[in-house]
């Protein structure tokens, strides 16, 4: 009986009936790309790692990844090759841990490489020891249970993980910058250090959170039902809230201008707003739009932020002191997504799955027809683009025509990763497996910058009018010309002692 009972449970196990291992099954290679379909797409995976997701992918809320501005990696290379012709054949990077888990820093990293370059020596190959620095590039990931997880968005390594809030509460999107980490918990903002993850502040919120949160300047931003966005003050905390009334609710959370204190969102009353956080923050101007702007605001160096519309409109926009529009341009579709800029081109996913590409400067198109059966674009390299067809699969597209060139048979889910700041492709399986690819040949991020504005458009503040010149006096000895005053300077007393002086000799004729 016992044998009939053990042949019955292999046979069940054989066939799938009960899943070995845990409760949760690991994500499948359905959801990822496996080694030999990551070739075939000119990419290379970089790491795996499982998240701190307790229902898989549709438990987290959001996923960001931010590019630090001041802490930076700095690697010891051994190199072979002088210009483009340069062989990176190893890279140490100076934080790499010891056996006793501490940094080997940039000594000892150089000291390896020197070794590396004497052995290489040896074997009759002439090497150099060099030294690089790039800035470090950081994943973060919120749950809904309140799970927030800080990862080396390169190496796939865990900084941190820490957990807060009331999970019996909604939670709203994250807002990043280099020290700081704001997330909605009910009513209530949090706001972390990217140190530790440790709650540095927590502030009440006067109404209801529309959206997540956004980081402006020295200013955590939250558009809420109260017809406004309230903003708190993230370092001195001296100061009070505020509450800026706008007309309209905000669509999406407000969107940072890269280098700068301003920040810009829409409303469902067809308007743009521009806030300047710097100092005592203040709403800088607002641009009534032809339709509605039902995406986040995209923002690029300079001050320049562009956004599509439900009416089938693209603008860019230039925040000077009353508003510059750059040029609008007309697709005839509506656009519901975030437009995606990557370096001198602008990709806009319409409401009908077509994806057009735009100049980022004068806005005309690029591409001779859109391409179809696009939802979103998730990232892109040097001469490609990955998007998210219609279908919920993963296509590739060129750059050059926006043909389609490969694809995947995998699922890309309604959690995704949109990465407009590097050209590292993040995938996310359904058992909450983050997956990050590489370009062949690309070991270090290639960050993503748009091109600077035109000359013309530089300044951020009008130029101030010119000072009238000084006028000159009239050489009464001069002739008179066709356009000279009869009356003398503008500033002269026709009934004054100059000019006419008195008409009447001092004399009363009366």
């Amino acid at each position: 009986m016992n044998t009939i009972r053990f042949a019955c449970l292999l046979a069940a196990l054989g066939s799938g009936l009960f899943p070995l291992g845990g409760a949760a099954a690991p994500a499948t290679a359905a959801d990822l790309l496996s080694p030999t379909q990551a070739g075939r797409l000119g990419m290379v995976e970089s790491w795996r790692r499982q998240l701190s997701a307790i229902a898989g992918s549709q438990s987290l809320v959001d996923i960001s990844l931010h590019v630090e501005g001041a802490r930076t990696r700095t690697f010891v290379e051994v190199k072979t090759g002088e210009g483009d012709a340069s062989e990176i054949l190893l890279r140490i990077p100076t934080d790499q841990v010891d056996t006793f888990g501490n940094p080997i820093g940039l000594e000892e990293a150089e000291r390896r490489g020197k070794m590396e370059v004497l052995r290489l020596r040896h074997r009759g190959i002439e090497a150099r020891v060099d030294k690089a620095t790039f800035p470090q590039v950081r994943i973060y990931t919120l749950g809904n249970d309140g799970t927030v997880e800080a990862r080396d968005a390169e190496t796939g390594e865990l900084f941190w993980v820490v957990r807060h809030g009331n999970s019996r509460l909604p939670y709203g999107s994250l807002g990043v910058s280099d020290d700081y980490v704001s997330f909605i918990n009910g009513s209530q903002v949090f706001q972390l250090s990217t140190d530790d993850g440790k709650v540095v502040n927590q502030f009440p919120l006067a109404g209801s959170s529309l959206a997540g949160c956004a980081i402006a300047g020295d200013y955590v931003l939250v558009p809420t039902t109260r017809a406004g966005v309230e903003g708190f003050p993230l370092t001195e905390t001296d100061r009070y809230p505020f509450l800026e009334y706008t007309a309209g609710r905000a669509t999406a959370e407000p969107q940072a201008s890269p280098g700068s204190s301003l920040a810009a969102w829409g409303t469902d009353a067809g308007l743009v707003y521009v806030m300047d956080t710097y100092g005592k923050p203040s709403l800088l101007f607002r641009f009534d739009c032809d339709g509605v702007v039902l995406a986040q605001v995209a923002a690029a160096a300079g001050d320049r932020f562009f956004f599509g519309t439900d009416s089938g409109l693209v603008y860019g926009l230039k925040a000077t002191r009353t508003g510059e529009v750059l040029w609008r341009t007309s697709l005839d579709q509506p656009v519901d997504d975030a437009v995606f800029l990557d370096g001198d081109r602008l990709y806009v996913s319409t409401f009908y799955n077509n994806l057009f590409c735009l100049e980022l400067v004068g806005g005309e198109a690029h591409w001779a027809a859109p391409a179809s059966r696009v939802s979103s674009v998730l990232a892109a390299t040097d001469d490609q683009l990955f998007v998210r067809t219609n279908t919920q699969q993963l296509g590739v597209l060129t750059k050059a025509t926006g043909a389609q060139v490969s694809s995947a048979p995998i699922t890309i889910g309604d959690r995704f990763v949109a990465n407009r700041q590097t050209d590292r492709l993040y995938l996310l399986g359904v058992g909450g497996t983050l997956q990050c690819l590489r370009p062949v040949g690309s070991d270090m991020p290639k960050i993503k910058t748009a091109i600077k504005p035109p000359p013309e458009s530089d300044a951020r503040e009008e130029p101030a009018p010119a000072a009238p010149a000084e006028p000159t006096p009239p050489d009464p000895a001069a002739p008179p010309t066709d356009d000279s005053d009869p009356f003398g300077p503008a500033d002269s007393d026709p009934f004054g002692d100059e000019g006419f002086g008195d008409v009447f000799g001092g004399e009363d004729p009366f």
